[in-house]
């Protein structure tokens, strides 16, 4: 991770000649510190980059000075010409870089990919979401979120934004909470509102972000054993592990796993409609039949 911010500072001094820390810290993401523990690597590697203090100074690179890009393999340019592309997943006007690079390297960027992050129907609002978070990461301005938690809780929070993160099929803003005073994660889905204020924030938290991990395991776990009918092969696929899923000779699969003893496993198998069987437990499967009646009775006509 470090070398591939090195190379990104490279090219933005190659670039620009000269840049503050500040504005190199914003591009790179990183806290002040952190780029000039970087220009100093840079500067024992060999590359003659310099800082110059006082107004009007800033890190600068020797004029005339150009990349070796022999320094790279042949996969590893490719390989960057191919991340920096995977950047118009968030909305990113990335052509002139690439041309750039592509020209340093000798390459045509293929258009080898396609990703978008966007939900089906919100083409229009998720990027300008993306970008005004960015903004705000970026220039470390204060937020203030209106968010609704799982439990359909909506609250209004001052947030340090500080980082976007996509995991299993979602995205979301780690920040700090100085609600909470805290971290925390908010899914960008629940997210109905995020306002940038002209107070900005100085912390550096690089140091103690705490990695992203999946929740905590609860204590009561149930065995599920379920049959599901070939139709949903799609969501068998889609939703469990190879290794629970047995195909059967009837084109359905038998799938057993262990889930959280909650309310969210009774919405879940429902939303299998009539093609799954509960076959373990007996008494989940009870629940489910009682569930289904008040639903059934809820929209009765």
């Amino acid at each position: 991770m470090k070398h591939d911010r090195l190379f990104q500072l490279l090219y933005l001094l190659l670039e620009h000649q000269s840049m503050t820390a500040s504005d190199l810290s914003r591009a790179l993401e990183v806290s002040v510190r952190t780029v000039y523990r970087d220009v100093e690597s840079l500067s024992m590697a060999g590359v003659p980059i310099f800082a110059l203090p006082g107004k009007g100074g800033g890190i600068s690179i020797q004029p005339g000075y150009t990349f070796d890009k022999t320094l790279l393999s042949d996969e590893e340019q490719h390989q960057l010409l191919f991340a920096i592309q995977s950047l118009k997943a968030v909305d990113q006007k990335v052509e002139p870089l690439l041309q750039k690079m592509g020209n340093a390297f000798q390459k045509a960027p293929r258009n080898w990919i396609e990703v978008d992050f966007s939900r089906w129907g919100m083409a229009q609002t998720d990027p300008v979401r993306f970008e005004s978070l960015k903004t705000a990461i970026l220039g470390q301005t204060v937020g203030i979120l209106t968010y609704c938690s799982t439990s359909g809780e909506i609250s209004q929070r001052k947030i340090h934004p500080l980082k976007l993160i996509y995991k299993d099929k979602a995205w979301y803003l780690q920040a700090f909470c100085l609600r909470a005073m805290d971290f925390r994660l908010f899914k960008l889905g629940r997210i109905i509102e995020f306002l940038t204020t002209e107070e900005r924030f100085s912390e550096d938290y690089e140091e103690d972000i705490p990695p992203v991990e999946g929740p905590i395991p609860p204590i009561f776990t149930v065995h599920l054993k379920l049959r599901i009918a070939q139709q949903l092969a799609f969501r068998v696929y889609d939703e469990f592990e190879r290794s629970s899923i047995t195909p059967q000779t009837d084109g359905g699969f038998l799938v057993e796993l262990d889930v959280p003893l909650n309310t969210w496993v009774l919405w879940y198998l429902v939303s299998f409609g009539t093609d799954v069987e509960i076959l373990e437990p007996a008494d989940l499967r009870l629940k489910v039949w009682e569930y289904a009646k008040k639903i059934a009775e809820h929209h009765k006509p």
